[in-house]
């Protein structure tokens, strides 16, 4: 696992957060696929759009997707067609819930709410156990780091070794419509 921090993904939580700091993001870090083969598991048409939408970065060692619109959990609700073969990890954070999902070759490994460390689940939920302290997710006596999502998102990174830069996302992504995953 690589070594991302939560100060190298604070700017992308600031992106997704607003003026009063509510932070509304639903991001996908995928190893080993292009964004178009990303977006072609998820059944994503590029060059489509709508009310929600995905948005496909090319990132170091593969693919960050991120979800527009309402920031609605569809794309890391399709986790397990993504990770045939390769590894998922999504942070999805809102006014209500915030979770951080890993899974590998459509098999869950962990997921649990950034507030709740203690509450995770998964085939093997203590995989991460040693980054998820070292980035200041574990909340034993409810202390977490300055920014969890930051961390989470770092934790994304380390575990699928996906790397997202400010240059990454300042180029376009590939883009396409993810409405009919609502409709299903």
């Amino acid at each position: 696992m690589g070594g991302a921090t939560p100060a190298d993904y604070a700017w992308l939580s600031d992106r997704w957060t607003d003026d009063v700091g509510t932070t509304v993001l639903c991001i996908t870090f995928v190893r080993d696929l292009s964004p178009a083969d990303a977006l072609r598991r998820i059944k994503v048409t590029p060059g489509t759009r709508g009310d929600l939408n995905a948005a496909a970065y090319a990132a170091q060692g593969g693919t960050v997707l991120a979800d527009t619109g309402w920031a609605a959990k569809y794309v890391s609700n399709l986790a397990e067609p993504l990770s045939l073969g390769t590894a998922v990890a999504t942070v999805f954070a809102n006014v209500e819930d915030s979770d951080f999902t890993y899974e590998v070759n459509e098999r869950l490994i962990t997921t649990f709410d950034l507030y709740g460390y203690r509450y995770r689940e998964g085939d093997d939920p203590d995989r991460l156990l040693a980054d998820v302290r070292d980035l200041g997710l574990y909340d034993v006596d409810d202390g977490f780091g300055e920014n969890p999502v930051a961390g989470a998102l770092a934790l994304a990174s380390r575990a699928t070794g996906v790397h997202l830069s400010r240059a990454h996302y300042a180029r376009p992504a590939l883009t396409g419509s993810t409405d009919h995953l609502m409709a299903g």
